[in-house]
């Protein structure tokens, strides 16, 4: 015999059959109507909630209509607006965007051009940001200084290192290595002996270690260590030059982003559209610069400055310009110093017997880039004075 069904019972087994419906089963209103369109479903709110609704509604309806009826009674005095002639022509002034006041920058672009617009399609050129990169790379450059003079005291004098850093050259010859790499080479020797006197029969050993480090930093196969075992003509034997690798690299606290001149030659020469052989005699006296040791101090950037002001002032193409000074931040009155410090250097080269290196790039550079009006250091030192 079936229980008797209750109310109760029957309510309780609706309710459960409606929730145990499939969810697909189930009437969904649209995402308009459950959103925006609830009135339209106000029969299935409880009773004292539409009590609540409608009493206040009705209070909103009465509050409105004694609003309209004080409305009158209280009408705030409205004041006119202004239409004086002051007033019309700032307006006529602020939309004329000719009269409006240009900026300080605005007004350089008539004078100092854009060297990086035409670049904007090429991502590599980082047309974008260029500037900021420069601007950082001379931040390192102050961050990883060389000081003037740290020779004194060591073994190791200013004349042991041109010959050192004229053997360099010619290791870079034989191996076929970039510019960077040489430079970075010099930069990780000063930037060593400064802080670490060495003894002269260890110095060959720390300047092939440099190359070697700027060789795995800057190439993309570099000579391995062998190669430059070889070129010490046994001197030195693997192991050692491992070993000095491992000291020179915790000396330096493994920090060897300093920038080259190189880096910023190439910048001042798109700046100053040069020519293949502006080009060519700014990088001979940026490796005469390296050989000096009274330039040793010099920051990069302005090394490399002062190598590109002496190259067109010689070749007589041109004088430096308000973009170059804007570009590499260098004005003529601090590039002179320089400038006369590698005329000096270059009248050292022709007249020293041990740079062989250097003077068969000297005779090199005289047949090329000078060979109608002869290049000597004379003739240097009298455009440069």
């Amino acid at each position: 015999m079936s229980p008797a069904i209750t109310r109760a019972s029957s309510r309780h087994a609706s309710v459960k059959e409606k929730v145990a419906a499939p969810y697909f089963l189930r009437s969904r209103a649209p995402l308009g109507n459950a959103s925006n369109l609830i009135g339209l479903h106000r029969a299935a709110e409880p009773k004292r909630q539409k009590a609540a609704r409608v009493k206040k509604k009705n209070t909103r309806a009465k509050s409105a209509a004694d609003d309209e009826q004080t409305s009158g009674l209280c009408e705030p005095v409205k004041q006119p607006v202004p239409h004086t002639d002051e007033v019309i022509l700032e307006s006529e002034h602020l939309q004329n965007p000719a009269a409006a006041p240009q900026a300080f920058s605005s007004l350089l672009l008539n004078i100092i051009p854009d060297v990086d617009s035409a670049d904007a399609l090429d991502a590599q050129m980082c047309s974008e940001y260029v500037q900021d990169i420069y601007a950082y790379l001379q931040q390192l450059e102050v961050t990883m200084a060389i000081k003037p003079h740290y020779l004194e005291g060591q073994e190791v004098s200013g004349a042991m290192r041109a010959v050192a850093i004229d053997w360099l050259m010619q290791v870079q010859r034989e191996f076929k290595l970039r510019q960077e790499t040489f430079f970075m080479s010099v930069g990780i020797i000063d930037r060593f002996l400064q802080n670490n006197p060495v003894p002269k029969k260890c110095f060959q050993l720390v300047c092939v270690t440099a190359m070697l480090i700027a060789s795995k930093y800057e190439e993309i196969y570099p000579p391995t260590v062998g190669d430059f075992a070889f070129v010490t003509d046994g001197a030195y034997t693997c192991g050692d030059i491992r070993r000095m690798e491992r000291i020179v690299l915790k000396r330096l606290n493994y920090s060897l982003g300093r920038p080259g001149p190189v880096h910023f030659l190439q910048r001042a020469c798109k700046v100053g559209q040069a020519s293949p052989r502006d080009r060519e005699l700014a990088m001979f006296l940026l490796e005469l610069g390296a050989l000096d040791y009274e330039l040793v101090h010099v920051p990069p950037s302005l090394m490399a400055a002062a190598a590109f002001a002496a190259s067109l002032r010689i070749l007589g193409s041109g004088d430096w310009s308000v973009s170059l000074q804007h570009y590499t931040g260098y004005d003529e009155e601090t590039l002179a110093p320089v400038m006369q410090a590698v005329v000096h250097t270059l009248q050292t080269v022709t007249e020293e017997g041990k740079l062989h290196e250097m003077k068969r790039k000297y005779v090199k550079v005289s047949s090329r880039v000078c060979e109608n009006d002869g290049f000597s250091s004379e003739r240097v030192a009298k455009l440069l004075c």
